[in-house]
């Protein structure tokens, strides 16, 4: 079972939060992945309130080449909003870092990114650099808590309940 965009979002929207961040941009591949997860992004942040939204960048399904340069071009037009909130695919993330290394821009901006990033490595391979200190969502279910053993206890006390 998948968790809604919503869940996601919010969560997104409480880690800018935390990181004291008031202007972001967001950047979605085109489709209902995407798009829906930048609309609950946007909307959660509407109702967090402090939290504005730079600009919103749509990856095309089909980019054309120089695609991903203009993206990066685009968010360096609002360049003081250095966090950057991707609800994107594996693909075009990486094409945007690559995209930004190529800018000399590794380090510039703070990545957000969704489940679709998650914990894989292969978005981010060779792009170390482009990538570093980014920030992603991955959802908690059995498969990736069973080898942290004190997840349960953590949990349990700190939202004061019982799994």
């Amino acid at each position: 079972v998948v968790p809604p965009d919503s869940y996601q979002a919010q969560a997104m929207v409480d880690v800018v939060r935390a990181l004291g961040w008031s202007y972001v941009s967001t950047l979605a591949s085109e489709g209902n992945y995407g798009e829906s997860g930048v609309e609950a992004f946007v909307q959660s942040s509407r109702e967090a309130g402090g939290l504005c939204i730079a600009q919103s960048i749509k990856i095309p399904r089909e980019p054309r080449p120089g695609e991903f340069a203009k993206v990066i071009g685009r968010l360096m037009e609002t360049s003081t909003a250095r966090g950057v909130v991707l609800f994107a695919n594996e693909d075009d993330i990486r094409r945007v870092l690559e995209a930004a290394a190529l800018a000399n821009l590794s380090g510039h901006f703070s990545w957000v990114g969704s489940d679709s990033w998650g914990a894989k490595m292969a978005p981010v391979q060779g792009l170390e650099a482009a990538a570093r200190g980014a920030i992603t969502i991955l959802p908690k279910r059995a498969s990736n808590t069973r080898r942290t053993l004190w997840f349960h206890e953590f949990w349990e006390d700190d939202f004061n309940c019982r799994l």
